[in-house]
C-alpha cells in the first residue's frame, strides 16, 4: 500500500509541474492568437534537433527594430523552405517574443489537450490518495 501512495504523489508532483509548464505556454500563445501583431517574414535557415527533427529559423522585422528571428517547432519534415514567406506573430510589447502564424493555432489546440488530459491525471492521482489513506 505504501508503495501505490508513493506513486500517487510522484504522479501528482510530476502532473504539476506538466500542468504549471502548459498553462504558461497556453497563456502565451492565447495572449499572442488574440492581440499579437502580425508580419511578413522570411525563411532563413533550417535548424536540426535531436531525434531527426527539422526546424525553420525565420526573420522578421518588428516596430522598426533590426532583424529578429523565431524558431519554429520541430517537425519530420521541413515546415517551410529557405527563402519562403511567412506569416510572423509577435507580442506588441515585447517584439522578441514571437512564433510563427500557422503554429499559434496549433499550440493553442495542443495545449488545450495536454491540460485537459494532465488535468485528469492530477485529479485521479488526487482521488487515489485520499482513497489510499
Amino acid at each position: 500500500m505504501l508503495a501505490v501512495r508513493i506513486f500517487l504523489v510522484v504522479m501528482v508532483c510530476a502532473t504539476s509541474l506538466v500542468l504549471v509548464t502548459n498553462l504558461y505556454a497556453l497563456r502565451k500563445a492565447r495572449r499572442l492568437e488574440s492581440t499579437g501583431a502580425r508580419v511578413e517574414g522570411e525563411c532563413v535557415n533550417h535548424y536540426w534537433p535531436s531525434g531527426g527533427y527539422v526546424g525553420a529559423i525565420c526573420t522578421y522585422s518588428a516596430g522598426g527594430r533590426e532583424d529578429l528571428s523565431v524558431r519554429s517547432s520541430r517537425y519530420s519534415v521541413a515546415p517551410v523552405e529557405i527563402g519562403d514567406l511567412v506569416e510572423v506573430t509577435y507580442d506588441r510589447k515585447n517584439p522578441e517574443r514571437s512564433m510563427l502564424s500557422f503554429e499559434v493555432g496549433n499550440r493553442v489546440g495542443y495545449d488545450t489537450a495536454l491540460t485537459v488530459v494532465m488535468g485528469t491525471l492530477w485529479a485521479g492521482a488526487v482521488v487515489g490518495i485520499f482513497l489510499t489513506w
